[in-house]
C-alpha cells in the first residue's frame, strides 16, 4: 500500500514548568501533495488565537515538511491541560 499522505514526525512531549516561564511545544508532520495546514487543541478545544509559529518546507516536488511551535508565555496554572497538534492536507487529518 502507498504511504499515508500525512504522518507525524514529532509529537509534542510532556512538559512540566515553573509558573511564569515560557513553554514551547513543537510538532512536525510530513505531507504529500499540498502543504499541510496545522493547528493546536487544548483539552479537545481548538486554540484559535494561539501564539504559534508555522513553517512549510518543500522536501521535493510534492512532499512537504510542516512544523508548528506553540508558545505559552508566562505560564499559569490555568494553562494546564492536554495539548494536541493537528494537521490536515489533501482531505486527510491527524
Amino acid at each position: 500500500p502507498p504511504p499515508p499522505a500525512l504522518s507525524f514526525l514529532e509529537n509534542p512531549s510532556n512538559v512540566t514548568s515553573s509558573l511564569g516561564k515560557t513553554v514551547r511545544l513543537r510538532c512536525r508532520v510530513r505531507g504529500a501533495g499540498e502543504p499541510p495546514e496545522m493547528g493546536w487543541r487544548r483539552d479537545g478545544h481548538p486554540l484559535e488565537l494561539a501564539d504559534s509559529d508555522q513553517a512549510q518546507v518543500p522536501l521535493s516536488e510534492d512532499v512537504w515538511l510542516g512544523t508548528s511551535q506553540l508558545s505559552i508565555p508566562a505560564v499559569q496554572l490555568s494553562d494546564a491541560g492536554r495539548y494536541q497538534c493537528w494537521a490536515r492536507a489533501g482531505g486527510e487529518q491527524l
